[in-house]
């Protein structure tokens, strides 16, 4: 055999490797890919009298979603598209406190209720291994759930981000940051720019975290700003010094920068600095569990009462795991906070529970006592056509007082105490096409 010969051999035999691994990455791209469809029924009520006559806040709508995650092309980069659509059923004025239908409009008119349809994700996916070492990075419109200092909610679509994140991973540490420049709310399609109290446009939202995960020992510390707004630091632990027991503490520290403290009084929510600090223990035995925390916020405001504020920008949404955070906010100045939720399985599909917060704050000599319970239940069913399914029912009420945003209004150096009624109803099925 001659030398060229035997080149042509080997090239003819590298170029079929090639093709042939050409289409296993092609094929992995698409062998990899996931549809998941799903329906959610969201029904959301409030009836308060806090600040105004006895007030109703009624939402109820239909929500779809088609989840399309890819595989990855050469191993290395893929796609995920999300598409996200609503159907009003009912509201009442006021509605838009919900978070569950489009306020298509201005005011508090229910004539404004909408559905919505929109494509809250589309981003190109990375990923990469080197040695013992995983790196990921995503691009473009995505869900950012507790990432360092921004977080979502969901009600019939989650908020979503546009930007970038990633990630590098190495055995327990994982470090992570992200950079974003705009949102898209829960309940709408809109695209929005992060803004102050005020109005005024905020540049961006950067943030990073580093975590370590252990089997008995979480730690995550988490730092973030909304650009000459407000600054955070959080420090979260999660300890399992038994089986069946959790303990963890959260710490979040927030600073306003120039752009806040150059607001009214009337819109800034603390004057400097505002922390809050919190503890919980979770029990999980075989058919039951319970977790019970408390917490404590410093939040100092002059003439009024404070607040620490959950988020770092209109339009974004902040990570907050305290169980200060309820059916109300129990995060004003100088309250104490004592919550619990319990559940009970009475079969493998139906469980029930109990959740609770009781705090206290003092302002002009009264102590202001505020709170709230709630009887719940979640059914899972067992038939395999339906595993997929979710009922949760809530229902409860709960009491606080007349205010002027978050200040008492005294009568005779009094404050008056207020009733509220909550309730919730979510069914949603989902399964996955392919």
């Amino acid at each position: 055999m001659t030398l060229s010969t035997s080149a042509a051999g080997w090239a003819a035999e590298e170029s079929s490797k090639l093709q042939l691994n050409g289409g296993l990455y092609a094929d992995s791209f698409l062998r990899d890919s996931h549809l998941t469809l799903s329906a959610k029924n969201y029904w959301k009520y409030l009836k308060e009298e806090n600040a105004n006559p006895k007030t109703v806040h009624n939402a109820w709508g239909q929500g779809f979603s088609a989840d399309y995650r890819s595989g990855y092309f050469h191993d290395l980069i893929g796609v995920d598209v999300v598409y996200y659509g609503a159907v009003k059923l009912g509201a009442s004025d006021y509605f838009n406190s919900r978070g569950v239908l489009y306020n298509n409009g201005t005011g508090n008119k229910k004539s404004n209720a909408d559905g919505y349809s929109k494509f809250g994700q589309r981003n190109l996916k990375l990923k990469y291994a080197l040695g013992e070492m995983q790196y990921h990075a995503r691009w473009g419109w995505q869900l950012l759930k507790n990432y360092g200092v921004i977080s979502t909610s969901t009600r019939l679509s989650p908020t979503t981000y546009s930007g970038l994140s990633g990630s590098v991973s190495y055995g327990d540490l994982t470090l992570r940051g992200a950079w974003v420049e705009s949102a898209m709310d829960r309940n709408s399609p809109d695209k929005k720019r992060f803004t102050t109290g005020t109005g005024r446009k905020i540049d961006h939202l950067a943030t990073g975290d580093l975590l370590w995960k252990h089997p008995q020992l979480e730690v995550q510390y988490g730092y973030g700003e909304s650009a000459n707004y407000l600054r955070r630091h959080l420090l979260f632990t999660h300890v399992r010094p038994l089986p069946r027991l959790t303990l963890g503490t959260q710490l979040y520290a927030t600073r306003a920068l120039d752009d806040y403290r150059a607001m009214p009084a009337k819109k800034r929510d603390f004057d400097n600095n505002a922390w809050h600090i919190a503890l919980d223990a979770t029990w999980k035995a075989d058919r039951w569990s319970s977790k019970w925390g408390i917490g404590y916020t410093d939040a100092k405001k002059a003439h009024e009462v404070g607040f620490y504020p959950r988020h770092m920008s209109k339009n974004s949404r902040g990570t907050f795991t305290s169980m200060a955070y309820a059916g109300d906010d129990y995060l004003r100045d100088g309250e104490l906070v004592l919550a619990n939720i319990s559940d009970y399985r009475l079969t493998p599909t139906l469980a029930v529970g109990l959740a609770g917060n009781l705090a206290q704050f003092n302002y002009k000599g009264n102590h202001v006592r505020t709170g709230e319970i709630s009887a719940f239940s979640r059914w899972v069913p067992a038939d395999p056509q339906l595993k997929n399914l979710t009922v949760w029912l809530m229902f409860g009420p709960g009491w606080s007082y007349k205010s002027s945003g978050k200040t008492p209004v005294l009568t005779d150096g009094h404050y008056t105490r207020t009733h509220t009624l909550s309730s919730e109803v979510i069914i949603e099925y989902r399964f996955d096409l392919f």
